[in-house]
């Protein structure tokens, strides 16, 4: 007993410092506590006191000077250091759990503020899906429309090709005509022709440069159902006559009634440019010659010309003279319709 009693005498200081710090890691532990804890903790202050009690009363049977002093030391340093302790604790936790209610009272009218918004976007979502769906079967409605406008586009399309197609050979058979009409026009039925030629002095030009060496009447006729001949003329001249001469040939063209004519050709031509003032005509004449295929009945549209290449000098043309004038130029032909 007495070993003991000088253990706790000696050692009283040493177990309190270790109750000391205890009591301080029990102050951590409390500050760390949640709000939701709070009773929890004042429970355990409520036993902490209890033991620090029992441990004062039990200091106090302690015999000696030194553990009533060390006691006095340490004891108001207990209550210095744990006193403040449970009320800071409070104060913090009472503080934090104010803080975590205003917390949670934001996030809950925030929640509430979008599930406002929610139900709003909702609500647009679903008027935005009608109108798609409107819209949707709209476009379909478009799309065979459209699909029946492109098919009636195609049909009027191949008629209107067709349609031209028709005006094509329409026109191809009314320029055919008017050139039937002109040469009608300008064809005679007795053997004599006139050719006027106008723009004499453009149709030379073309002919010296070679882009038009060559011109052609119109048809002319014996008869209605006679021989059907042109003039074909060089203004620049042909072969001897080129370059010097105008050259003036007479063809026997094939006509309709052919078969029914004696051949070969055999009929007087005599070929006249005509003076306008009608004084000196420029006159040449011959007779064919039947053993030339120029003469011979026609197997293609026109036979081969024969005439006279050097029929009027170009310098004859050139002086002041009545044979062109206004720039036109007039060319006669007479067939012999002897024995016809």
């Amino acid at each position: 007993k007495e070993k003991i009693h000088d253990h706790e005498c000696q050692c009283s200081y040493e177990h309190l410092n270790l109750l000391l710090q205890f009591i301080m890691g029990i102050k951590v532990s409390l500050e760390s506590l949640q709000p939701q804890s709070l009773e929890v903790a004042s429970k355990r202050l409520q036993e902490l006191h209890q033991s620090l009690r029992g441990l004062e009363l039990k200091m106090s049977k302690l015999g000696g000077g030194a553990a009533a002093s060390m006691q006095g030391a340490i004891t108001p340093t207990l209550l210095t250091s744990f006193t403040p302790l449970s009320s800071a604790v409070a104060i913090t936790l009472e503080l934090q759990l104010q803080n975590e209610k205003k917390k949670v009272a934001e996030l809950s009218q925030r929640c509430q503020e979008l599930e406002l918004k929610v139900s709003t976007f909702e609500n647009i979502i679903c008027v935005l899906n009608r109108e798609m769906e409107r819209s949707s079967t709209t476009m379909e409605a478009y799309n065979r429309q459209h699909r029946l406008d492109q098919d009636k586009i195609e049909i009027l399309n191949n008629k209107v090709r067709q349609l031209e197609r028709t005006v094509s050979l329409r026109d191809l058979s009314i320029v055919e005509m008017e050139g039937k009409m002109r040469e009608m026009s300008a064809s005679t039925y007795d053997g004599i022709f006139i050719w006027k030629i106008s723009d004499f002095t453009k149709k030379r030009q073309d002919a010296v440069a070679g882009r038009a060496p060559a011109m052609f009447s119109p048809a002319f006729y014996t008869s209605k159902y006679g021989y059907k001949m042109c003039l074909r003329i060089y203004l620049n001249g042909d072969g001897t006559g080129r370059g010097t001469h105008l050259s003036l040939f007479f063809v026997v063209m094939r006509g309709h009634s052919d078969a029914l004519l004696k051949w070969p050709f055999n009929q007087k031509v005599t070929l006249m440019l005509l003076d306008q003032n009608n004084r000196e005509h420029i006159i040449d004449a011959f007779r064919p010659d039947v053993s030339s295929s120029s003469f011979q009945r026609p197997v293609s549209d026109m036979n081969i010309a024969s005439g006279c290449p050097l029929f009027c000098p170009l310098s004859k043309l050139d002086s002041k003279n009545s044979y062109i004038r206004d720039d036109t130029i007039f060319v006669k032909t007479i067939v012999d319709p002897t024995g016809l």
